[in-house]
């Protein structure tokens, strides 16, 4: 009897693992996009007017919608779209890392990136906690900035309350993007413009 049990969980195992293989091999995730639940849960449409990014990364400057800038940022490598209205900041935290605002104060818009320079392919539990010192970590989803897997959720900063953030790995560094909780189907179609250069 135990000799059946065990072949049934290597059966299923192996099962397990083809199924895997098969999915991520014939999916056909969108470059630069993605689609995290809002705090609803739903999955946020992105509006006829929100800007799109190429489908693949451009060479040059890009072109930006009406109402949006391009932020372009050839030392970490990326370019995205952001409302006209925000003004943007950067403050060098040291050691190759740096953090970019994008802030509208009177009208209570904004998000923020810290980039550090990073070596792993995940995000340890150090790391993690070093970077988040509440630990929160509500309502994990994945999917894909520009092809790199990236993770969103839910969390609380004690100078910012309540924070809805996308954070991933790319060429040596990792980046974490944040917002208010309250703007996250926001922050979602900004990060749809987001591609690597």
């Amino acid at each position: 009897m135990r000799r059946y049990t065990l072949v049934g969980i290597v059966i299923i195992i192996i099962v397990a693992v083809l199924g895997g293989y098969w999915f991520f091999t014939h999916s056909s995730p969108q470059s630069a996009a993605f689609n995290f639940p809002s705090a609803s849960g739903a999955a946020s449409s992105t509006s006829a007017a929100a800007p799109q990014a190429t489908s693949s990364a451009p060479v040059g400057p890009r072109t930006s919608p009406a109402g949006y800038t391009e932020y372009r940022d050839t030392t970490y490598s990326f370019s995205l779209f952001y409302p006209s209205e925000l003004s943007v900041k950067t403050y060098d935290e040291g050691g190759g890392a740096e953090t970019i605002t994008f802030q509208n104060i009177q009208k209570g818009e904004g998000f923020q990136i810290f980039i550090v320079p990073y070596s792993g392919t995940t995000v340890s539990a150090q790391r993690f906690k070093e970077d988040e010192p509440s630990g929160v970590r509500n309502n994990p989803t994945y999917g894909l900035v520009d092809g790199a897997s990236a993770s969103s959720f839910y969390s609380t900063d004690a100078s910012l309350g309540d924070t809805y953030e996308v954070w991933f790995i790319h060429g040596g560094y990792l980046y974490e993007v944040t917002t208010l909780k309250p703007l996250d189907a926001w922050l979602q179609n900004v990060m749809q413009t987001w591609v690597f250069i």
